[in-house]
């Protein structure tokens, strides 16, 4: 039977790095992470595809978390977490990108779900650049 775990976030931590966490504790090194809730501030990333690099954008104001959705993987051994996040302002306007380092949490709860199976390894990719699942 397949890991399933659901838990709150703590406050004031890095998105990412928690849900890193998570998973860690609980050995889920293939699987599929939602989320939602409210950050503080964000950094998300877009891929520019013709420099081959992330182009950050910090949103340094307080948002909901619509929808967050990745996947768990490993890379150089240790887990992975990649997660793309929906979020929206005061406004209702919506934003999104590849959750980087520097998304704090407010608050949020989340769902993680091993998948059973051979591990995902990324490796590095060359035509794109990217660690992607080897």
């Amino acid at each position: 039977m397949s890991k399933k775990v659901l838990t709150r976030l703590r406050k004031g931590e890095d998105l990412v790095a928690e849900l890193t966490r998570v998973a860690r504790e609980n050995n889920i090194t293939r699987g599929t992470v939602q989320v939602i809730g409210a950050l503080e501030k964000a950094e998300l990333g877009y891929y520019n595809q013709k420099t081959f690099e992330y182009q950050a954008h910090p949103v340094d104001k307080n948002v909901e978390l619509l929808a967050g959705m990745g996947n768990i993987s490993l890379k150089d051994g240790e887990i992975f977490v990649h997660l793309h996040l929906t979020l929206s302002d005061e406004t209702g306007a919506a934003l999104g990108g590849h959750a980087m380092e520097g998304c704090i949490i407010f608050a949020a709860e989340a769902f993680l779900r091993e998948v059973k199976g051979a591990p995902l390894n990324r490796v590095f990719d060359d035509p794109t650049k990217l660690f992607l699942w080897g």
